[in-house]
């Protein structure tokens, strides 16, 4: 499981737009998708954690929708 955000530093999404980007990001490079960047190799992560204390809560559920539709 890959965990996005924690209690430190600061983070946003700035759109949907911007959700559906960071989307397509996690989703080739650490999850089901296919990059040739793929920090992790060939691992396959199966989930992801939203720990947003530290950011705003607009976007998220952009960002949960956009992983959704993969």
């Amino acid at each position: 499981m890959l965990s996005i955000g924690g209690g430190a530093g600061s983070y946003n999404l700035t759109s949907a737009e911007d959700a559906r980007q960071v989307a397509t990001y996690l989703w080739h490079n650490f999850l089901g998708g296919i990059s040739s960047s793929r920090p992790l190799g060939d691992a396959v992560l199966d989930g992801v954690d939203f720990d947003i204390e530290g950011g705003t809560n607009q976007h998220w559920d952009d960002l949960a929708k956009y992983l959704s539709g993969y």
